[in-house]
């Protein structure tokens, strides 16, 4: 019986070509040129995702890709008590019908504040029209969790527009379908995925890299539909460690290991590895392959995609429909 019905292992072998399709920017002329101090993302689950993103650009170093402006992240409903005249908001849902983003956008839409947007279509790309809100179309037909790419190229595309990042710094993006080969990651994901069999994965990176152990949590929990946990060196090393001295259950540990990372987190990780191997934990460290963060980033991303899908495949289970956020979204509107 066919499992991946939706063709889930094609979108990932074409997911780094989402940087070479030019998005369609509309009401580009509307947008406020003038000075913000801070930059809001709203969003939830996959489409808040690109902050965290952001947020790595920035702990990595990666100037080409790093706003002047303060980033923060908001995933709840209306705006928190920061959002002011000089916060520039933009609404992030890839379907459009996020309620909790909806919320956010009519709350700055009555507070009279500058909105982008980011989005498929629906409610928030009917908000945007009506209003004349600038906002950038993304492909429809994907997960938001495998539409990153996409709008990562949207997002930079409004920050441009803005004047928040120079008219070049689309050119990263140039070539980098050539350097990142999904298909050349499968074979060894597919192997190496076993070790997961029946095991919770613990996902632990630098505090550098915790956006990419954020993401690769969510692909398990999405892609393959079991519980997966992630956490971040040094912090765990103060608290979290000592819960492994009294393990009840099956987990496998996998580190994202980083060679720009200091010296002494690598330190860190070799010691930390250590002690959860006396204690009979299984460790495994997965080293991030790329000329820069951002290829880095995404070498990264599509090796979590591969290991989460063919565990996926692995259990008999569809990689692709999320039927209890559906359950749950459809309860919360009775």
């Amino acid at each position: 019986m066919e499992v991946d019905k939706s063709n889930f292992r094609g979108v990932i072998l074409d997911s780094i070509k989402q940087f070479d399709v030019d998005l369609d920017f509309f009401n580009q002329l509307e947008l406020k040129r003038r000075s913000f101090k801070k930059v809001l993302l709203c969003g939830m689950g996959g489409s808040a995702l690109i902050g965290d993103i952001f947020s790595y650009f920035k702990n990595n170093n990666f100037t080409p890709l790093i706003l002047k402006l303060p980033i923060y992240i908001h995933r709840s409903y209306a705006l928190p008590p920061e959002a002011d005249d000089d916060t520039l908001i933009i609404c992030i849902s890839y379907s459009g019908q996020t309620e909790e983003t909806l919320s956010a956008y009519q709350k700055a839409k009555e507070n009279d504040l500058e909105i982008a947007a980011i989005t498929c279509g629906g409610k928030l790309a009917e908000l945007c029209q009506q209003n004349k809100n600038p906002w950038v179309k993304i492909p429809t037909a994907l997960q938001p969790r495998l539409s990153l790419g996409y709008q990562l190229a949207a997002l930079v595309k409004i920050f441009m527009a803005y004047g928040l990042l120079p008219s070049s710094a689309d050119d990263e993006f140039i070539g980098l379908s050539k350097k990142i080969i999904p298909l050349q990651l499968e074979n060894e994901t597919k192997t190496f995925c076993q070790k997961l069999n029946r095991k919770t994965p613990i996902i632990y990176s630098s505090d550098n890299n915790q956006a990419l152990a954020r993401i690769w949590k969510i692909k398990f929990n999405e892609n393959t539909k079991i519980p997966a946990f992630w956490n971040y060196f040094p912090e765990l090393n103060h608290n979290e460690m000592v819960g492994w001295n009294n393990i009840f259950g099956a987990f496998h540990f996998l580190f994202i290991q980083d060679s720009d990372d200091l010296s002494r987190i690598q330190k860190r990780m070799e010691l930390t590895a250590q002690l959860l191997k006396q204690r009979g934990l299984e460790v495994d460290f997965i080293k991030l392959v790329g000329a820069n963060p951002l290829e880095k980033l995404f070498w990264g991303i599509t090796y979590g995609d591969w290991i989460s899908y063919h565990l996926a495949i692995f259990y008999g289970v569809d990689p692709n429909p999320v039927d209890m956020v559906e359950e749950f979204k459809h309860k919360l509107n009775e």
